[in-house]
């Protein structure tokens, strides 16, 4: 009998709590996140808001479309406390109190609630949506193209989602698939400067330079302060060999960016591709006294090193950088043309091995192991090295230096 009216005083406290629900000022935003939580234990078969989240300009980034938060629990409620539930709640109300968790940084609570927002509707569009947007931000983005795919079975032809799948789809590899869907995003919003960049990346790296410039100007031109599409912008230039330009870029680059050592290297690239030795040593000499052990720096030092005919530095760099990163292929293939310079074949030869094992598909390490096998009278596996360099050069190379 007790026990019965413990139990039925219980439920009135319960009750009580959510009887008089108060006005929310903001929706989901801030502080009110953690509202946010309680309304979705409180509050069921919320309407959801159709426009996004932050400011408008962002119609893509951030659309986590919520439910409108405006009713609030009417009392103090002391931190976080999201394990209780007042009565059956809706999926509607998982969905809200699951973006409010993602917001607040605690993404695997966020996926509980997301995976019991889909039990309680099956075939919720947007709690696929939500769910996939966790599992990107948690670096999956297998489990997050599965997720964004059922989405898009449930709300076909939105642009957000298909934005996103092209995310994971890029994160996978996959750039086919993702051009497809970055198609499927401007076709809907030509205005988004962060799909025209991702999907000059993805152009990018399918080695269609002219279509991945056009991308990358037209982000410049929606967002002329957008890093990504500059930095990458003067990559390319690099590999087309407009080194002028790309050292402008990065130039300009460099005075947004001071601290940012990945932009002197590059510009070094650029200047010892151009010629100007002086120049491009200045610049690895910037970033190793910042980071002694940068093997990119290193190894690109060690190759003007072994240009101006300074061959024991160059080695003494490309030893440094293959002690710091042994896996490193475009060391090991560094060192073996300064060993052939040297006239130490086997050396050399042991070095492009290495490089190989290392980097299979780098045409630039069988055409050097070829051009050393010639010189040793080994031309039936010159000719094999010969043949990878042109089937591999059917490809498109996929640049190194590309920002995701």
């Amino acid at each position: 009998m007790i026990l019965r009216l413990l139990a039925g005083l219980t439920v009135c406290i319960m009750l009580a709590g959510c009887g008089k629900p108060a006005q929310l000022i903001a929706q989901c935003a801030g502080d009110d996140l953690k509202s946010a939580q309680h309304y979705a234990d409180c509050v069921r078969n919320a309407p959801p808001i159709l426009t996004p989240i932050g400011p408008p300009p962002v119609p893509l980034l951030d659309r986590i479309r919520v439910y409108q938060a405006t009713w609030d629990f009417d009392g103090p409620v002391k931190g976080l406390q999201p394990n209780y539930l007042f009565f059956p709640v809706s999926s509607e109300a998982l969905i809200n109190r699951a973006i409010a968790r993602l917001r607040l940084g605690y993404y695997f609570n966020a996926l509980e609630d997301l995976d019991a927002a889909i039990q309680f509707n099956p075939v919720s569009g947007d709690a696929f949506y939500v769910r996939g947007r966790a599992y990107l931000l948690l670096g999956r983005p297998r489990r997050a193209a599965a997720d964004l795919t059922e989405a898009l079975r449930y709300a076909p032809g939105r642009a957000d989602i298909h934005y996103h799948r092209a995310n994971a789809y890029r994160q996978l590899g996959r750039f086919q698939d993702a051009l497809l869907d970055y198609n499927q995003t401007l076709r809907a919003e030509r205005g988004v400067a962060e799909a025209h960049a991702n999907r000059g990346a993805v152009l990018h790296r399918m080695g269609y330079l002219p279509a991945a410039m056009n991308d990358y100007a037209a982000a410049l031109k929606l967002r002329p302060d957008m890093h990504q599409a500059a930095y990458n912008r003067c990559a390319a230039n690099i590999q087309l060999g407009e080194y002028t330009q790309a050292i402008e870029g990065l130039h300009a680059l460099i005075k947004q960016f001071p601290l940012q050592l990945d932009l002197y290297r590059s510009r070094a690239e650029a200047h010892r591709l151009a010629g100007d030795i002086g120049a491009a040593l200045a610049d690895y000499q910037h970033t190793l006294e910042a980071f002694p052990d940068d093997t990119a720096s290193l190894t690109g030092r060690g190759l003007i090193k072994a240009q101006t005919n300074q061959l024991a530095g160059a080695e003494a760099d490309f030893n440094h950088a293959l002690r710091v990163d042994p896996g490193n292929a475009s060391a090991y293939r560094a060192r073996g043309a300064l060993y052939a310079l040297m006239g130490r074949a086997p050396e050399a030869l042991r070095n492009f091995d290495e490089a190989i094992n290392l980097g299979p598909h780098e045409a630039a390490s069988h055409l050097e192991r070829a051009r050393l096998l010639h010189l040793m009278g080994e031309n039936d596996r010159a000719a094999e090295d010969e043949a990878m360099v042109k089937r591999l050069s059917e490809l498109p190379e996929l640049p190194p230096g590309i920002l995701p």
